[in-house]
């Protein structure tokens, strides 16, 4: 069976709030049929994220990465990349005397 998935992050400004008036994890937790547990973890979560980013880590997007929208830009440099390459290949021919 499997366990019903809560998602808590977007309660962090409230539980912060409700921290910071003086409220226990416990009365936090109740209020929303949460476990203290999972507020306490949360809590965990955030101020371990805030320390990284205190401390000069950027955070990054999960998954892969968007392509780019300037498909267009690469699309004219790499035919800029190929007319090079034709244009070596023609120059290299005429060289060695074929065609």
């Amino acid at each position: 069976m499997p366990r019903p998935y809560i998602n808590v992050e977007h309660l962090w400004e409230v539980v912060q709030k409700r921290k910071a008036a003086g409220e226990t994890y416990r009365q936090i937790a109740q209020s929303y049929g949460l476990k203290m547990s999972q507020v306490k973890d949360l809590a965990y979560r955030q101020h371990r994220k805030a320390s990284l980013v205190e401390h000069g880590y950027v955070p990054r997007g999960k998954g892969r990465p968007r392509k780019s929208s300037n498909s267009e830009s690469a699309c004219q440099k790499e035919l800029a990349t190929l007319r090079m390459q034709v244009e070596l290949l023609k120059n290299f021919l005429s060289e060695v005397g074929r065609r």
